[in-house]
């Protein structure tokens, strides 16, 4: 499984800094070319720790109380893939010379990217070069790069100077919301040659690390300048190879000088056995095997596994978004692990409880009184939104968390993770709907908080959010069920630590019975909130809209109009299709199209996967293909700036959710596919209850077999 990127032109060079890079959820390095800077195309030359960020100071013009007062943005940490060549005196570029026989790629079933190419110099010397480099699984602290070199018509001695740069090359638009404006930079504290180390750390959020290198051949000489170290070296035979190691909070330095060879072995071993389960087959007219499972592999390459970090919106490929986790994690990221590999699931939802401390210090912020409210955007718990309106209004992130603990649950019957980790923070989680919320006429009501469609702010009732909350309610009378009758101590224990009253559990279950789900019964769909449908259409054509919206109107323009960012209430009909009749789904699905811009990509894979369920296959895989391709096709033209998490995760639901239509029911995965004529078949695996299942999809037939007794 390979995904190729050969040329040399501006976009590819650009969208290949995200899409080759380098990760393994503790480090991401960009896929930049290793002979320094170019400045003919956009680049951004950044190394990354995940849960490693600078704390910056929010400013507004006029502040008003509860606004959040500082951000966290993750900053690159020292970046050492810049490897300069010399060849007889001529330096390696792309721009001078020629380049033949040139190729680029990823080898996800090794873990590695690899660059070869025949540079022929400007005085004629041909010399073949490859480039391969991983960011280890197995020792993540750990970077490689390694350069084989062919002499194809000359002996000339080749020397290589490596750059470790303490501050990134970048190029900002500075009118694009959606990047860090702030160039935050880490702070160099010590220096130690002998030792080839270097710890840094940052100014404002007081965090430390150090980084270790260890490059065979013979080294001519180290030098510090004011930006970088550089470390000059002598080939001695036909390979150079540099290890980069960073240490972080728990994570230590092993293996500095494990030869690449070894590493490789050891990439082979934990993907091998990754994509026994991970692989998704698929026969298709338009490849799409590459597309699932490159989207597959490169969250894997961002994932935090240690309990204390997550996975961010552009994962450990790019600083878009600040490198914020947000409700994508849960929403659209945690399903595919938690079919794949329900442990790696478990740790996005760890990370949540390790944080839940400061989800309560935030909900203060509201002059909220009980529970925990999360942060629209974040690194380390704390809040960073500096727009409360299209940010931090949206408490849907609280039900959002909630519904992947009980969606785990569901899968795994991991009842000890609930009584240990899940119940609290479905708790306190629930306890800001239930103060904010209110009954009237007999109908509970969730006032002035803002939907997924971040066009549409301060809404009153959003249809998502209160179906949503509904059901986290009634999980809770559930999950305390199953707590007093099956772990009666623990259950104690956390009606004493939570001050959890019967009564309370009551309420839950009335507030849950009498939510407020706006309709609208002349049209025959479910109202986004109860003021959506009241509002004028978009006064302009869509030959005549900028898209996207947030970038060419006023908010308060878009504001005025039936026009969405995103899918909304159609989420709702996907993660709930056995509340609705067809009918309803089917009008409701069509109505919301037509006022939805897609300007989000976590948009299409909902409305594909709705689509696919109804049959209407055309319409499914038409909106599952524009998302599949989003970063390779850079559909949206910003995938220099990272992948698209949430549409990585969204083309595995539309697959799994809407061609193969999986489903629980009555505690049993069922399956009723709907598939398109351009795919033959799908077959994948997944987990259920501590079972292994294999899922065959074709034309012709369909089933769900047990593969193997194994423990997740």
């Amino acid at each position: 499984m390979k995904i190729y990127l050969n040329d040399y032109e501006t976009e590819t060079l650009e969208k290949a800094e995200s899409l080759l890079f380098n990760g393994n959820g503790y480090i991401g390095l960009r896929g930049n070319l290793e002979e320094d800077y170019y400045n003919h195309f956009s680049t951004n030359r950044e190394t990354y720790i995940n849960g490693f960020y600078e704390t910056k100071e929010l400013h507004y013009p006029e502040k008003m109380y509860g606004f959040t007062p500082t951000g966290e943005t993750m900053i690159s940490v020292i970046d050492g893939q810049t490897t300069l060549i010399t060849i007889g005196g001529e330096q390696f570029s792309i721009m001078e010379g020629t380049i033949s026989d040139s190729e680029r790629y990823l080898d996800m079933e090794k873990g590695i990217t690899v660059r070869n190419l025949v540079w022929t110099s400007p005085q004629g010397r041909q010399t073949k070069i490859t480039i391969s480099r991983l960011a280890s699984f197995h020792y993540k602290n750990l970077f490689s790069l390694k350069i084989d070199f062919e002499r194809l018509n000359h002996q000339e001695e080749i020397e290589l100077t490596t750059h470790l740069n303490f501050y990134p090359v970048r190029t900002i638009d500075k009118n694009d919301p959606r990047m860090s404006h702030d160039l935050q930079k880490i702070v160099i504290k010590e220096i130690d040659l002998a030792k080839k180390s270097c710890v840094f750390g940052t100014e404002y959020s007081q965090l430390e690390a150090e980084l270790v290198w260890s490059i065979d051949n013979q080294t001519v000489e180290q030098t510090i300048e004011e930006d970088r170290i550089v470390i000059s070296t002598k080939l001695e035979g036909d390979s150079y190879q540099k290890n980069l190691s960073y240490a972080f909070q728990q994570q230590k330095h092993e293996e500095i000088e494990c030869s690449f060879a070894k590493l490789v072995q050891k990439q082979i071993e934990f993907l091998n056995d990754f994509w026994q389960s991970a692989k998704v087959n698929i026969k298709s007219t338009e490849n799409l095997e590459e597309s699932v499972n490159y989207s597959t592999f490169a969250l894997l390459q961002s994932l935090g596994t240690n309990r204390t970090t997550s996975i961010a919106a552009k994962g450990l490929s790019g600083s878009g978004y600040e490198g914020h986790y947000f409700w994508d994690a849960e929403m659209f990221v945690f399903p595919v692990f938690l079919h794949l590999n329900p442990l790696l699931a478990k740790q996005l939802l760890t990370y949540r409880y390790t944080t839940l401390d400061k989800a309560r210090e935030n909900r203060q912020l509201f002059g909220y009184q009980t529970g925990a409210l999360y942060p629209w955007r974040t690194i380390s718990g704390t809040e960073s939104s500096a727009f409360f309106e299209g940010g931090s209004a949206q408490h849907h992130i609280n039900a959002d968390i909630a519904y992947a603990f009980i969606q785990y649950y569901r899968y795994t019957d991991d009842l000890a993770f609930i009584a240990d980790c899940g119940f609290e923070v479905l708790l306190e989680t629930a306890r800001v709907f239930s103060e904010i919320g209110y009954m009237k006429n007999g109908k509970f009501h969730i006032d002035k908080i803002t939907g997924p469609d971040e066009y549409t702010v301060l809404v009153n009732d959003n249809y998502y959010t209160n179906q949503l909350v509904a059901y986290q309610f009634q999980w809770l009378n559930r999950f305390a069920k199953l707590l007093k009758e099956h772990r009666p101590e623990s259950w104690s224990d956390l009606t004493k630590k939570l001050q959890l009253e019967e009564s309370e559990l009551q309420d839950f279950a009335q507030f849950s019975a009498a939510m407020a789900l706006p309709f609208d019964e002349e049209k025959g769909i479910i109202a986004q909130d109860r003021d959506f449908l009241n509002k004028s259409f978009w006064p302009y054509s869509k030959e005549e809209t900028n898209y996207p919206l947030l970038l060419n109107y006023h908010p308060l323009t878009i504001y005025r109009y039936q026009i969405s960012k995103q899918a909304d209430a159609v989420l709702a009909l996907m993660l709930f299709p056995d509340s609705f009749n067809k009918e309803t789904i089917a009008k409701s699905v069509a109505y919301y199209d037509e006022v939805t811009t897609h300007d989000s990509s976590l948009s299409y894979s909902t409305f594909s996967t709705v689509y696919s369920r109804l049959g209407q296959v055309e319409k499914g895989y038409e909106y599952f293909i524009k998302n599949a391709r989003t970063d390779l096709d850079n559909s949206h033209k910003n995938t220099k700036d990272g992948i698209h998490t949430a549409s990585m995760g969204g083309t595995f639901m539309s697959i799994v959710y809407g061609f193969c239509n999986l489903q629980i029911v009555e505690d049993r995965l069922t399956i009723d596919p709907h598939l398109p004529a351009e795919i033959d078949e799908i077959d994948f695996y997944t987990y259920f209850k501590n079972q292994k299942y294999r899922v065959y999809v074709s034309h012709q037939e369909h089933w769900i077999e047990k593969v193997a007794e194994e423990h997740q």
